[in-house]
């Protein structure tokens, strides 16, 4: 379940709920007063310890060769 963060206005105080994603948009109620906070938009952090990074080859010659042809000047 993913981590939402919410805003209480009456307390100023920031605080997050771990809810189902289909109860995302409802109000959690404020860890201090008890009055429903504002769901905040935040950043999104992936970390993982079996994610790797894609292998990328070095850049190479291009897979299609073409040429450019210069105007030669006539006369």
């Amino acid at each position: 379940m993913p981590i939402y963060e919410y805003y209480c206005a009456t307390c100023n105080v920031e605080y997050e709920a771990i809810r189902p994603a289909s109860r995302a948009d409802e109000p959690v109620p404020c860890k201090t007063c008890d009055r429903p906070g504002e769901r905040q938009l935040s950043t999104f952090s992936f970390k993982s310890n079996t994610f790797t990074a894609p292998k990328l080859k070095p850049a190479g010659r291009p897979k299609r060769s073409y040429s450019v042809e210069e105007d030669e000047p006539s006369g």
